[in-house]
């Protein structure tokens, strides 16, 4: 029997019988329930569409012809067979888990998982050797750094990987492998240096678990993985033989599989060869919106620069091996969420989040302080970013260096340096995320600007910085005793109904005046010549607005209403 199934105006679908579907295919419209209780189902040149709630007991699919997965909820069948000459594909934003045997007699062509500008599409399965064709969109500018990873066992570094350009030796590309031994990257294109790309990478494919730093000159290309899906337990070697100390044990690993893995999972990692942070496992990702690297804790769930617990299908990471040895994985880790990428977010630790922005190109860097811990305990280590021009902002301890800081609480740690390093110079902003409940004083001292600012009152701070500035420049204190050396200026702020009063008649040195709203947003920032009343106006609603001055000397606040338009 041939039909096509457009399941829309019913509750429940059993199908108990062979069933052949022909023409526009099998529709689960939002809201039906379908279930395949064994049997068979056949589509013969039919996609598949699911928006409702499809389940699968023992059935299978068998798919004749061309067959297109999508729509918005996740597939999971039993069995799926893909017979010769015939194409399944699964479209860029969908989710299929196949528990039962997946069978692919059509090639590499015959099963191709899409990926494009909206997502990427994500697989679970559980049989060796499928052979297929895995597509990773390349977001992004145009030469955006990117960590990859391969998905497939027999994927060669070769053809449209490595595409010609304009480049000066005539490529189009940059691809580079982590060396922990020498803390250097291999570029591919090396081959006679003492240590190469050929005396650090075995064969010419892609290597699974292992994490690559591509390039492309192109804009938002689609390359693809080509071969057989990796599937089940994988394990990936891990050096300890670094001569320098903050750079020892880190390895480029990289997802292995056509799916999420997740890094909190209960069960599936062997990580037993990695340094303990925070009673779990630090791991670090590359985030191109920010210019910089994000790390996120196994145990504690709290992630820098946007990073989560899900490592995305096709993503590297870097890791850190206290001892030669493995990281092991299994099927136990994949998951279908964070198939995405990233995105620079705001983030709500237990504890205060520091997020310094560049205003010129939006790259930027976090810092954790978290509280609550038997005893101060070494962090994540700072990972600095490949790219010279993005900020660093980082904690110390001693000669350490760290992006994530775990601490007793505010009385045995009343103070804390916050290290920073711009890059460029430029205009920056310096953002405290934290709950004001938790902290009863939270003050953030810029010791080359003499000033302070009550963090809990306005959480964004502004300010210009160059390259040779003090890297020690802010300190947050947690007490009521502040050993800043800038007074309060004899300034007066105020309104008269239409505009911003400034008063500097008693003020000698140029201030700055930044004015923000309740919610943080920087509404004016000018500088203002001393010895003078200012008459400022504003184009915004009548709302409670927070207005700072500052300049070498000191440093000056105050909250008004304003009348508005």
């Amino acid at each position: 029997m041939k039909l096509e199934l457009y399941i829309a105006s019913i509750y429940t679908l059993l199908i108990v019988m062979p069933v052949t579907v022909a023409g526009q295919g099998v529709i689960v419209s939002s809201g039906i329930y379908m279930k395949m209780t064994g049997g068979t189902m056949v589509l013969h040149n039919s996609n598949w569409v699911n928006n409702g709630n499809y389940t699968d007991q023992n059935g299978t699919i068998i798919i004749n012809g061309n067959t297109h997965v999508s729509g918005s909820s996740l597939n999971t069948f039993g069995d799926v067979t893909v017979i010769t000459g015939s194409m399944l594909s699964i479209n860029s934003q969908n989710f299929v888990t196949i528990n039962g045997l997946l069978t692919n007699n059509a090639g590499t062509t015959g099963f191709v998982l899409q990926s494009d500008t909206t997502g990427t599409a994500s697989l679970i399965h559980n049989t060796d050797n499928v052979p297929a064709t895995v597509q990773r969109y390349i977001s992004g500018a145009a030469e955006a750094w990117h960590f990859l990873s391969a998905p497939t066992s027999n994927q060669g570094i070769s053809g449209t990987w490595l595409p010609s350009g304009s480049y000066v030796n005539g490529t189009g590309y940059d691809l580079y492998a982590w060396n922990e031994p020498t803390n250097c990257w291999i570029y591919k294109l090396n081959t006679t240096s003492i240590v190469n790309w050929n005396t650090i990478h075995p064969g010419s494919d892609f290597t699974p678990g292992r994490g690559y730093l591509y390039s492309v000159q192109a804009t938002n290309p689609t390359k693809e993985f080509i071969g057989n899906l990796n599937n089940g337990s994988l394990t990936y070697p891990l050096t300890f033989n670094s001569a320098d100390a903050v750079l020892k044990g880190f390895n480029l690993v990289g997802n292995p599989y056509p799916s999420s893995m997740d890094w909190q999972a209960a069960s599936g990692w062997t990580c037993s060869d990695l340094v303990s942070s925070g009673g779990g496992y630090d791991m670090w990702i590359w985030n191109q919106a920010a210019n910089n690297y994000g790390v996120f804790n196994s145990a504690t769930g709290i992630g820098t620069n946007s990073i989560t617990r899900y490592i995305a299908p096709m993503q590297g990471f870097f890791v850190k091996a206290y001892v030669a040895g493995d990281l092991g994985v299994n099927n136990n880790v994949r998951v279908h969420d964070g198939t995405g990428w990233f995105k620079n977010t705001d983030s709500n630790p237990v504890g205060i989040s520091l997020v310094v922005q560049s205003e010129s190109d939006k790259s930027c860097d976090e810092a954790l302080l978290l509280f609550g811990y038997s005893a101060n305990e070494p962090g994540a280590v700072k990972l600095f970013s490949h790219v010279q021009t993005a900020p660093s902002l980082y904690l110390s301890s001693g000669s350490e260096k760290y992006s994530v800081q775990y601490l007793t609480d505010t009385i045995d740690n009343s103070t804390v340096p916050v290290v920073f390093n711009p890059g460029k110079d430029g205009n920056y902003t310096l953002r405290c995320n934290f709950d004001n409940d938790n902290f009863n004083i939270v003050t953030l001292e810029d010791r080359q600007m003499h000033y302070n600012q009550d963090m809990k009152s306005v959480k964004t701070y502004s300010f210009l910085a160059a390259k040779t500035d003090d890297a020690n420049r802010f300190v947050l204190h947690f007490g009521s005793e502040n050993k800043s050396s800038g007074g309060e200026l004899p300034a007066r702020i105020y309104s008269d109904g239409n505009q911003l009063i400034i008063d500097l008649k008693l003020v000698r040195k140029e201030t700055m005046v930044m004015v923000y709203d309740v919610l943080g947003r920087k509404l004016l920032q000018q500088e203002l010549p001393g010895e003078t009343l200012h008459n400022l106006g504003l184009n915004v609603p009548r709302q409670i607005l927070v207005v700072f001055l500052k300049n070498p000397d000191g440093g000056f606040s105050r909250k008004l209403v304003w009348a508005g338009d």
